[in-house]
């Protein structure tokens, strides 16, 4: 199957939303690339709109992704950032960074572990950090297909904003255990579908859930463009005071190989 690959890309995307997504949980098992040589590689994307007229909107977001590999390890970094204005307001500002490190055990069998620290002022996040760890395995991997499963138990530790809501200030240290699917198939020639869920229920309290579903078409027309359509639902069954439980997102992107 075709992913697109970090290594080499430089990535000029334009997202389109619909909803106000969050970044609650972050589907970086996407952004490995298992067919990688060994050593660095690195990816940029970037995009951005600016409407003028009856419509005044400027946005500018980007991300860079970093791996580097060995021959039974590998280190990928992610840093994120979005900030968007609307008739001189600012209406999304946001920032995510992400480090995880996988161990090859077996064939089929790794270990992972990761960092992350998030802010997002539009869920009222001031301040988010997780430490996590757990297995991964490979259920089974074909030249057109492939499914694999993962689990860590991680700790989350979040404070809100301070501002008028009753909540504001607050602060919450919670273990939760994140669970994930990811299942790749080869529609056709140079169309792929990638499909992932993420489920991470709070330990002390099952019924506290986040959930993303993360579907993804890529289509490679050349060996040097592929072009992605991507459509995210992130649920959260306890957000914070006036934050919506469900969010969604529609993106595009188009991603040029120099």
């Amino acid at each position: 199957m075709s992913l697109p690959r970090p290594g080499g890309w430089v990535v000029l995307a334009m997202l389109l939303h619909a909803g106000s997504a969050a970044a609650q949980i972050v589907n970086v098992q996407a952004l490995f690339d298992e067919k990688a040589e060994l050593g660095p590689a690195a990816s940029i994307e970037l995009g951005g709109d600016w409407r003028t007229g009856s419509t005044q909107l400027f946005s500018v977001r980007g991300s860079l992704v970093g791996q580097l590999r060995s021959e039974r390890s590998v280190w990928l970094g992610v840093i994120r950032g979005e900030y968007s204005f609307a008739s001189g307001e600012r209406i999304v500002s946001q920032v995510l960074e992400h480090v995880r490190y996988r161990r090859q055990l077996t064939e089929r069998v790794s270990a992972e572990a990761f960092v992350q620290h998030e802010y997002n002022e539009f869920r009222r996040l001031q301040f988010r950090a997780l430490v996590g760890a757990g297995p991964r395995v490979v259920l089974f991997n074909e030249e057109d297909r492939g499914l694999t499963f993962g689990v860590a138990l991680m700790v989350e530790y979040e404070r809100l904003r301070k501002d008028g809501e009753p909540d504001a200030g607050d602060r919450y240290t919670d273990p939760r255990v994140s669970s994930y699917l990811l299942g790749r198939v080869n529609l056709m020639e140079n169309i792929d579908l990638v499909e992932t869920v993420y489920f991470q229920p709070r330990v002390t309290r099952p019924s506290d859930l986040r959930v993303l579903n993360e579907t993804l078409f890529s289509m490679t027309p050349n060996p040097s463009v592929t072009v992605g359509l991507g459509f995210n639902l992130t649920y959260d069954s306890a957000p914070p005071a006036t934050v919506p439980a469900l969010d969604t997102q529609l993106r595009t992107t188009v991603r040029v190989k120099f």
